[in-house]
């Protein structure tokens, strides 16, 4: 196959005949996606080069960004698709990703902000219906009990195997992975919404003076706490603890005000959900930070590790039955990783 780099050649090149553009490499997530921006004089597009071809009508980036659309939820609109030579480019929102925005902006603003990204996380939610109605691909992916604990194992593997190459003993392996599957199997009970999968500060832009969600091609039914849990224990971002109650109120407001008791019969029903979703969430990020750092070489993540770690250890504390999950998380909570 093509490389990358002649791939996109071609696609300007044939999209574009007559203008002459100025590359930007940009520095992507843990994915195998390429950004480049694309500078003309007056303009600028950002082009996504996927790994292979694609067909459009099967494509799940370009079917959600339909579906967010429709539903009122700010995403980067498709400006060109070239299945062909495995590349869509969309409009350029800029380099200013919720991340770095925040640091000029004082707690109370900050809190001001975050009620804004969980409105869409709400807005999000209420799509569920039009997706399943459509028959969205993203109805047809869900983080049931299969998926929830691949995510599991992805972490026992990539972080005991990959990264510290320090497997434990067979028992307390078996033990462990028990304890996952039960986990699994908790969250795949619950009724499920839309969710956008990754929804963090690295995965939310400020364009225009307006909040934008980006990365979302992953959405798929799941848990009514996934996205939230994922935003407010970010740890890209350390909010407050006080921060952090304030806003799961607002979000368990506003989500009972648009979906009623869909999802929660009560606000105890809720929070035991929540604390589950934060558990499996972040030892699933906490694999992805592994295996970015050993199998892939990028050492990017390993200054989020231990926040992570801290987030799920505290939510163990409030679960009685995962006691060798929490003996575990208390034992390597207290390493320090190092880019």
């Amino acid at each position: 196959m093509p490389s990358p780099e002649s791939r996109l050649l071609a696609f300007c090149n044939v999209h574009f005949p007559a203008t002459t553009f100025k590359l930007e490499h940009l520095q992507g997530d843990a994915s195998t996606r390429m950004y480049v921006r694309l500078k003309a004089e007056s303009s600028s597009m950002i082009a996504a080069l996927y790994p292979e071809p694609f067909t459009a009508a099967e494509s799940p980036y370009l079917s959600l960004t339909d579906l967010f659309e429709r539903s009122a939820i700010p995403v980067p609109g498709i400006l060109v698709v070239d299945g062909e030579r495995g590349v869509i480019a969309q409009q350029d929102l800029g380099d200013i990703r919720v991340q770095d925005y925040l640091k000029d902006l004082d707690e109370a603003a900050i809190e001001a902000f975050y009620q804004q990204a969980i409105e869409l996380i709400v807005r999000i939610q209420k799509a569920t219906d039009t997706a399943w109605a459509e028959d969205s691909i993203s109805s047809r992916l869900a983080f049931d009990e299969e998926k929830l604990f691949w995510e599991l194992n992805f972490f026992y593997q990539n972080y005991f195997v990959n990264f510290l190459q320090e497997r434990p003993a067979p028992e307390i392996e078996t033990l462990l992975l028990g304890e996952f599957s039960a986990l699994a199997r908790r969250l795949a009970k619950v009724p499920r919404v839309l969710c956008h999968r990754d929804y963090h500060s690295r995965n939310l832009m400020v364009f225009a003076e307006k909040l934008w969600v980006i990365d979302h091609q992953d959405a798929r039914m799941g848990p009514g706490t996934y996205d939230v849990a994922s935003l407010l224990a970010d740890p890209y971002v350390s909010l407050s603890a006080g921060m952090q109650e304030r806003l799961k109120d607002y979000f368990f407001e506003i989500h009972t005000a648009a979906l009623g008791t869909r999802c929660y019969s009560s606000r105890v029903a809720f929070e035991d959900e929540y604390r589950l979703m934060l558990i499996q969430r972040f030892i699933k990020a906490l694999g992805t930070f592994s295996n970015q750092a050993a199998v892939r070489g990028n050492p990017t993540y390993l200054p989020y590790m231990q926040p992570s770690f801290a987030t799920v250890r505290q939510a163990l504390e409030h679960v009685a039955d995962l006691p060798f999950t929490q003996k575990m998380v208390k034992e390597h909570a207290e390493r320090t990783f190092h880019a």
